[in-house]
């Protein structure tokens, strides 16, 4: 169990799935955070590299890291949040997949490979601070909310500095500086290709925004999303916010399954048998009599799931496919009666 100070606890993420250290006298991760790991997740690969600046106490990080295999590098320069981010990573067993890093972002060049990351994500402070402007007192605060100790153009050029041609930069910020996120993207190389606004309620301004950046590449082509209602009318978050803070049965499924492989038996609706790989088979399913599943299962539908055996390496289970699908019909009726198929 990892050591809590004077004014920390843990808390819960993602229902209760990971589990982060937090001081109760500083800034707590919010839904900004998870909106935007849950947006970069959906395009992080388990190959892939990700760099998370100003990562805090790693919130956003672990949450990406839950859904992949991927390798991270945290940046955080207070030393209290990188204290907990290492903690918080220790709880949820990643040490293996998480480097956490204290220093500032500016100087992440000097320790970070760059053009090597595919995907970088930031939560930069999103406040300017101007001379004689008046900045929250608790300097742990301040440092999260102004732009104290780096600004958004230092922040956009480290992250275009260290992705690779055509790697994504996800970035959430107020909607009152998407001119300057795109400015000083097109300045350093990156080009926006779509930007998500968040609405508390329909019909009110926007109030956040997620920007999506591609380095080197054309800078037509930008994408302005509908924007995301995040309240009902009574203050509760709607079900598509709901689904991002906690994990539903077919994620939870989907999560259980990852890594995992199979072989599986279809019977069709002309009494025929096909054998197939996937490594999730309600989804399979479903694409099998929706007609996108396989030449062969789009004119004899509905078909029914009626076997289907794990593997943890994909190599078997394909294997296990083309073994099968080489037989004749007498073999496959034996095959299936041995392991006690009804069809």
């Amino acid at each position: 169990m990892v050591k809590l100070g004077e004014n920390e606890r843990i808390d819960y993420m993602y229902s209760d799935n990971l589990r982060i250290v937090q001081d109760k006298t500083a800034f707590s991760f919010s839904l900004d955070t998870l909106l935007l790991a849950y947006w970069a997740k959906e395009n992080i690969y388990d190959r892939y590299k990700v760099a998370d600046l100003c990562s805090g106490n790693c919130a956003a990080t672990m949450y990406m890291a839950y859904f992949n295999r991927a390798k991270y590098d945290a940046v955080e320069i207070q030393e209290e949040a990188y204290s907990q981010a290492v903690r918080s990573v220790e709880l949820n067993n990643m040490e293996n997949r998480i480097n956490v890093h204290q220093d500032n972002v500016l100087n992440a060049p000097k320790f970070l490979r760059k053009d090597s990351y595919d995907i970088v994500t930031v939560n930069p402070p999103y406040f300017k601070a101007p001379e004689g402007h008046e900045v929250n007192p608790d300097r742990k605060k301040a440092i999260a909310r102004h732009e104290l100790l780096i600004n958004l153009e230092q922040i956009i050029e480290v992250a275009s500095g260290l992705l690779k041609m055509k790697g994504k930069m996800f970035m959430v910020h107020r909607p009152e500086r998407l001119g300057e996120i795109c400015y000083y993207c097109m300045k350093h190389d990156m080009s926006v290709k779509l930007v998500q606004p968040f609405v508390s309620h329909r019909g009110e301004d926007s109030n956040l925004i997620i920007v999506e950046a591609v380095k080197h590449t054309a800078f037509d082509g930008t994408v302005l999303k509908d924007p995301v209602e995040v309240h009902d009318e009574n203050g509760e978050f709607l079900p598509d916010i709901q689904k991002i803070i906690r994990e539903t049965d077919e994620d939870r499924e989907k999560h259980e399954n990852a890594g995992k492989f199979f072989f599986y038996v279809l019977k069709c609706n002309d009494g025929s048998f096909y054998g197939g790989f996937t490594n999730d088979l309600g989804h399979r399913l479903k694409m099998h009599n929706e007609g996108k599943g396989a030449k062969y299962t789009k004119t004899r539908r509905p078909v029914k799931m009626i076997y289907h055996e794990q593997f943890d390496d994909k190599r078997l289970a394909l294997k296990r496919e083309y073994w099968f699908k080489h037989h004749t019909r007498a073999w496959k009726e034996k095959f299936l009666r041995e392991h006690n198929v009804k069809f």
